[in-house]
């Protein structure tokens, strides 16, 4: 099936049912003739020909056909990232796909990308999670970049000085069966100090996961790096964290601890606490969130960002999430110390006791 800009519904349809979860998107159907809708619509498409006329090369013209237009929703039900799809004309018969972003609420950078006329949904719907991964890549080191040139939290926003937080995603929810698909980790104080994220080849198919990460078999073939080498990278830097006096911050550590450990063994590979060298001491914000809440509803980390950090918008990715779970963990420190602490001894006199690490590992 390729896109007929005359008739793009069922184009659209496959496309949606290729991408991964949290995309939607619409046709740009015409109204009667000479009705407002339908002056509505022609301005609009007149305003986009305009914009885009700056990334047209000589000879090009977008063609005046339906569009579609497409975007990934965020957490709260806006539009995370969106584009519009249609047909770009060229000089004599030839012509190309178009992919078109004015900048999305939390990226704010104009796109214009072209594919071959002929790409097929799965071929489209490769290059709109690369694309999305991309802009949510950008915003995550942005954000990063301002918490490393200043301070993010204030002085006493954690008992202890340093945090290491890791993150991964993974081609299913088995660790003796699945991979890791990609892996990053964050070290803070106040500050960003350090981050790495890399993108993995599992060597397995990704599956039904990449609904969830948007991580596709292609971009893991192409685009992933070496398991045992990547592997071991991560794990080393995050134990070299924890030997300098880093608290390993893990939301939910019984997932990704446990998948961190088969990957090492698998690869005959040193595990995170052989190389630490004593047990991990490990602060989990998702254990410590389900012990203080006085209300039902979910503990995914994208939900307990929307609660804590309303503002934080880049949790999508194993980097986004290591930023999601260091701003979820300040946020419960700040409005849930006192909680946290009489959580962590059952209520006991200690009830006076300011917030400390004890308390966040009792609750972990």
């Amino acid at each position: 099936m390729y896109f007929d800009p005359w008739s793009p519904e069922p184009f659209l349809q496959a496309l949606v049912e290729a991408l991964p979860d949290g995309w939607s998107g619409t046709c740009t159907k015409p109204y009667p003739e000479g009705s407002e809708c339908e002056d509505l619509r022609l301005r609009e498409m007149t305003g986009d020909a305009l914009v885009w006329a700056e990334f047209l090369r000589p000879g090009e013209a977008t063609s005046p056909g339906e569009r579609i237009l497409i975007g990934l929703e965020a957490e709260d039900m806006s539009t995370r990232y969106g584009l519009t799809i249609g047909l770009l004309q060229g000089p004599g018969a030839a012509s190309s796909l178009f992919l078109s972003s004015p900048g999305s609420p939390v990226d704010k950078q104009q796109e214009f990308h072209r594919l071959p006329a002929n790409t097929t949904p799965a071929g489209v719907a490769h290059a709109l999670c690369q694309l999305s991964r991309a802009a949510d890549r950008r915003v995550v080191d942005d954000i990063l970049h301002e918490a490393a040139a200043d301070t993010r939290y204030p002085i006493g926003w954690f008992p202890e000085e340093w945090i290491t937080v890791l993150d991964l995603e993974t081609t299913g929810l088995n660790e003796h069966q699945d991979r890791i698909v990609e892996a990053a980790w964050l070290l803070a104080n106040r500050r960003a100090l350090a981050w790495d994220s890399v993108l993995i080849n599992p060597g397995v198919p990704v599956k039904d996961s990449y609904r969830i990460h948007g991580i596709d078999d292609v971009t893991a073939l192409h685009h992933g790096r070496n398991p045992r080498e990547t592997i071991d990278e991560v794990t080393g830097a995050v134990a070299k964290h924890i030997v300098d006096g880093a608290t390993l911050v893990v939301f939910n550590r019984t997932f990704d601890l446990p998948f961190l450990a088969a990957e090492c063994r698998r690869h005959g590979l040193p595990t995170l606490e052989d190389r630490v060298g004593r047990p991990l001491k490990v602060v989990d914000p998702m254990r410590i969130h389900q012990s203080v809440q006085r209300r039902g509803g979910n503990s995914r980390l994208a939900d307990l960002a929307l609660l804590y950090s309303p503002g934080n918008t880049a949790s999508h990715s194993a980097l986004g999430d290591c930023l999601a779970t260091w701003d979820v963990l300040a946020a419960l420190c700040r409005n849930e110390s006192r909680a946290i602490v009489r959580r962590a001894f059952n209520g006991s006199a200690r009830d006076a006791q300011e917030l400390t690490l004890r308390h966040l590992l009792a609750l972990s």
